[in-house]
């Protein structure tokens, strides 16, 4: 049964390239997903790691001090057949990241794409998701996540993963595990890594990973140590 390397990680922009690309090369997924991707960095993942990158922007965020688009990305050493990048919040022209009260003006996409490997065609998507305070569920969240429905829908058999910023147990993280399979082991009780997030420890898991039926997602370990989010490691294979 064929099937694939993985790996998801929230970034957090260009702070942890000293840890983060030394785990990429020796894990050596054959596909991976980024939040928090700035744009000027993609050139040193493709060369370090001899893959490519599909990039979608969110935001022109200040990146401390330094001013860039960000948004998701998703990079593959395999063939890529066909990318595709749909915004449930906003559109593909960057804005000046600004931050009021419980909102921000980023724009929210859903990137995925089709890989292939010994023949068979992988569909691989991702997203970073609304952000709420404390993890509670706003206004916001419940009309960004009927957008991200209906592309979901329209991209039909899919492994996606990526930083819901919704928790497991929350409404919408429940609203997409009643839909998809959540194969984040129920052990895990929170993505946020302690020792790196700039609030500490944080009791929320709020990266996700899912699939629908005609794929397996298996061997999902959690790694942390790399960035603010701990990563998910997983198989994926083709039913």
């Amino acid at each position: 049964m064929p099937s694939l390397n993985f790996v998801q990680l929230n970034i957090e922009r260009a702070k942890h390239f000293d840890k983060i690309i030394p785990f990429l090369k020796d894990h050596k997924p054959d596909t991976f997903c980024f939040q928090e991707l700035r744009e000027p960095d993609i050139p040193l993942f493709e060369k370090e790691l001899g893959v490519s990158c599909f990039f979608a922007p969110m935001t022109i965020h200040p990146s401390e001090g330094e001013p860039a688009n960000m948004g998701v990305g998703i990079f593959s050493r395999l063939p890529v057949k066909d990318m595709y990048a749909e915004y449930y919040f906003g559109d593909r022209n960057p804005r000046e990241f600004t931050f009021s009260g419980d909102l921000d003006n980023m724009s929210r996409v859903f990137a995925y794409l089709d890989v292939e490997k010994d023949g068979e065609i992988f569909r691989i998507g991702t997203t970073h998701f609304t952000w709420s305070g404390r993890g509670i569920i706003s206004e916001r969240q419940n009309g960004d996540f009927a957008g991200l429905s209906r592309i979901l829908d329209k991209a039909e058999e899919i492994v996606f993963s990526g930083d819901f910023n919704a928790p497991r147990g929350g409404e919408i993280f429940s609203r997409l595990a009643s839909r998809y399979k959540d194969n984040v082991p129920p052990e895990y009780t929170t993505s946020i890594d302690p020792n790196m997030h700039r609030n500490g420890k944080i009791e929320l898991m709020v990266d996700g990973l899912f699939s629908t039926p005609k794929y397996e997602v298996s061997d999902v370990k959690m790694v942390c140590g790399l960035s603010d989010h701990c990563a998910l490691t997983a198989k994926i294979s083709k039913v």
